[in-house]
């Protein structure tokens, strides 16, 4: 356990817990402090302080997740606390995204303006944003990186919008770059840190891939296809009312030509959105997941062997080699890490959510 604005870690704790790790998103974890199992000396009620503190998990010389303590349970009766906790990006999720100052949030000045600038450098101004606010330190160390770009983005302190929420929807446009907050320890262990992982458009390893052939690495391997979501045209409606308002919109006849129906999909998270070719934009990036449904794959592997838990990271690429049977056909598939998922119930195994590798890759 530690203090979130410093990193400082305040009481070290033996406990199983279970964490999912996820790519763009804030992920989760739990634990449960059997109240005898904590030592006499730490203040258990101060150390899990919601927002206050940060729950690690952490595996000999590396920190496998970590992230703000945001709920406490004790039951009637039970002599243990459940704590739940999020990730790093939940933080973000709760600050509104403007500059602050002497002045309030309809005031221009709090408006966030932004020129020339790459998508990964967007994200970049959108983090120091947040954090560049009273009380707004972090522990957080940001990348170097080429900002420089095309985009003009414009985000208004009084549409009141959180970082999160803007974070996620920058993620989600066309080109979008994923986004990581990779913890880690200090250099002199007294504290963590996060490090933020920025794509261009995507994260991924250097070097070798991470191989999973079932009999060794993987022990399970499955797939589910959502066709709920599908669509052939996206439209994303933005600022203004009845026929002044601005709407962005893509379409792909390849499935209506091939005897699908036409499927629509609106998607109602940019309505302050003022630029029609930004809206125009998200749509084309919306339709290239939509066009055929959400596929993810996932699997079950071995965390005791080859690679270990801690040694791959979400948007990390891995070949899977699973046992082949009438729904899997031989041979390997290439995907990438979107969520990684431990329990500490069943410590020798992980759960990986995979999804397709971008053409882009």
């Amino acid at each position: 356990m530690g203090h979130l604005r410093t990193g400082e870690i305040v009481a070290e704790l033996d406990a199983p817990a279970d964490y999912t790790d996820q790519l763009s998103a804030p992920g989760s974890a739990r634990t449960s402090l059997i109240l005898d199992a904590v030592p006499g000396d730490v203040d258990i009620r101060a150390v899990t302080a919601p927002w206050r503190h940060y729950l690690a998990i952490a595996d000999t010389d590396r920190v496998l997740w970590a992230g703000p303590v945001i709920s406490r349970t004790r039951r009637p009766g039970a002599d243990e606390l459940e704590v739940t906790c999020a990730g790093l990006w939940a933080v973000f999720d709760h600050r509104i995204l403007a500059r602050y100052g002497d002045w309030g949030f309809t005031d221009p000045r709090a408006d966030l303006v932004l020129t020339y600038r790459s998508l990964p450098g967007v994200a970049l101004d959108i983090v120091r944003a947040a954090v560049d606010r009273p009380h707004g330190e972090l522990p957080l160390l940001l990348p170097r990186l080429d900002s420089s770009g095309d985009e003009d983005r414009t985000f208004y302190g009084h549409e009141l919008a959180t970082a999160g929420e803007r974070l996620g929807q920058l993620t989600r446009a066309e080109a979008g770059p994923d986004l990581h907050f990779l913890p880690r320890y200090r250099a002199d262990r007294s504290g963590i840190e996060w490090v933020l992982r920025v794509g261009n458009p995507t994260l991924a390893q250097g070097g070798q891939l991470w191989h999973f052939d079932h009999g060794r690495q993987l022990v399970a391997y499955g797939w589910d296809e959502d066709g709920s979501v599908m669509a052939d045209a996206v439209t994303v409606p933005g600022d203004g009312v009845e026929r002044g308002r601005l709407i962005g919109r893509a379409s792909q006849d390849a499935l209506p030509r091939a005897g699908w129906p036409a499927l629509d999909a609106v998607i109602t998270s940019h309505s302050s959105e003022k630029r029609p070719a930004v809206l125009a934009a998200h749509a084309r990036g919306y339709l290239d997941v939509l066009r055929t449904g959400v596929t993810r794959d996932s699997a079950t592997v071995r965390t005791d062997t080859d690679p270990r838990l801690g040694r791959y990271l979400v948007g990390d690429q891995v070949v899977l080699t699973p046992r082949p049977d009438r729904l899997t056909p031989a041979g390997q598939r290439r995907r990438r890490v979107t969520a990684i998922t431990y329990r500490g119930s069943s410590p020798q195994t992980a759960e990986l959510t995979l999804a397709p590798v971008p053409a882009t890759s």
